[in-house]
Formats: structure tokens, C-alpha cells, sequence
């Protein structure tokens, strides 16, 4: 339902009014205007009439006369408009909330790799913890030491270690393989970015920075 511009009732309702009606309906349409800038909901005559008494204008009492039918329009349009932009500014909050975790992983049909993208979420998760407890002291001891496993050099030229073997099966490995494979990708309209990130045709991320490296790690161990 369209909703009645209020600046626009004001300037047709003091075109044809007397000066103190008109008088009168700028300090209506001031006080709904501010009330509006505050992000009040409540445009109830008592409290508009409270506001436009203490300002030199309709008094409370006033606007619950039958004559007074203009101010209450007024009144109402402000209400309409304010009501209404609270319900869009909410609705394109929903529409810009991006898509869960969940939500991407119920997308893709095969079983086997939904559980294993879980693992990795839920592993990244688990990293993005620690990093932010860590970020919550002052001072923090970074170990240097060189860590356990050995070096792979993936086709692209980038330098992963690969830690202790993880213990998987050949259909699992074969599984992971297809999960990151350029065949795969291309069939559901996905690719691999230059840092490892998966994404899809409109250049949007699916899974982030690093996924298929750590994917890489997993079967090369």
C-alpha cells in the first residue's frame, strides 16, 4: 500500500487554510518531523498535541475535535511514512544478510564432500577463535619453531606443509580430488582463485581464501 508523502499533504493543506490554521499545521508538521528524525513511532495525539501545546500551537484537547480533521490527517501521514520506511530499511537488512555456512553446504549434492566441506568449516571456525583470543592480549609469544611434516609444491607453484597423515582411504582421497578438480569446478560453474578460494561464475566467494590448499594438504599427507 503507497503511503502519502507528508511534506507534500503539508504544503496542500497550508495552501487553502487561514494563517493561523496554517500557522497551526507547521507546528504539527514540525513536531511529526522531528519526531520522525528521532526515530519515535509514537504519533499518538496525545503526545503530538502535548508537543504542539508546549510549542504555541493546537492544544492537545483541540485535535480530538471533529474540525480538527486536517491536523489528525497530517498526523497520520507522518505516521504511515514512518512506519513504512522502518519496514523497508528492515527488509533490505534481510535481503544484504549473506548466506550461512549451512545454507552453501546443503547446495552441493554429494554426501561424502557436504561432510567433509563441514569438517573444514568447522575447523575454521575453530582457527578464527583462537586467532581472536589471541588478538585479546598484549602481549603474545609467537612460536617460531619449525613445525612438524614436510613441504608440497602444488602445480601452481605454491608451497604448503603437510602435516602427519590424516589416515584416509582411497575412496576419500579420490573424493577430495574431485572436490577441487578443474573438471568438477567448471561442471558446477565454480573456479579457483589465485589464493586458493572457491568461487563461483559471478565471481562471488563459495568457500574462502586458502580451502583448496587445505584441501591439498589432507591428500598429500
Amino acid at each position: 500500500m503507497s503511503t502519502v508523502d507528508p511534506n507534500q499533504l503539508f504544503e496542500s493543506l497550508a495552501s487553502n487554510a487561514r494563517p493561523q490554521k496554517r500557522l497551526n499545521l507547521k507546528i504539527i508538521h514540525d513536531v511529526c518531523a522531528e519526531l520522525h528524525r528521532l526515530g519515535s513511532k509514537d504519533f499518538s495525539l496525545a503526545t503530538v498535541g502535548r508537543m504542539s501545546q508546549e510549542r504555541g500551537g493546537i492544544s492537545q484537547r483541540a485535535l480530538y475535535n471533529s474540525t480538527s480533521d486536517d491536523f489528525k490527517a497530517l498526523i497520520r501521514a507522518w505516521a504511515d511514512f514512518t512506519t513504512a520506511g522502518s519496514r523497508q530499511g528492515t527488509e533490505t537488512k534481510r535481503r544484504m544478510v549473506p548466506p550461512t555456512d549451512n545454507a552453501l553446504l546443503q547446495k552441493i549434492a554429494e554426501p561424502a564432500l557436504r561432510v567433509l566441506l563441514g569438517h573444514i568449516i568447522a575447523e575454521r571456525d575453530r582457527l578464527r577463535g583462537e586467532v581472536k583470543l589471541l588478538r585479546s592480549h598484549a602481549n603474545v609469544v609467537v612460536d617460531r619453531r619449525v613445525l612438524p611434516g614436510h613441504i608440497n609444491v602444488t602445480p601452481k607453484g605454491q608451497v604448503i606443509q603437510v602435516m602427519s597423515s590424516a589416515g584416509l582411504s582411497d575412496t576419500e582421497r579420490q573424493a577430495l580430488a574431485k572436490s577441487i578438480s578443474e573438471e568438477f569446478l567448471a561442471q558446477e560453474g565454480w573456479s579457483e582463485g589465485p589464493s586458493g578460494e572457491i568461487m563461483n561464475s559471478r565471481g562471488r566467494k563459495i568457500f574462502d581464501i586458502g580451502f583448496a590448499n587445505a584441501v591439498r594438504k589432507i591428500m598429500m599427507s
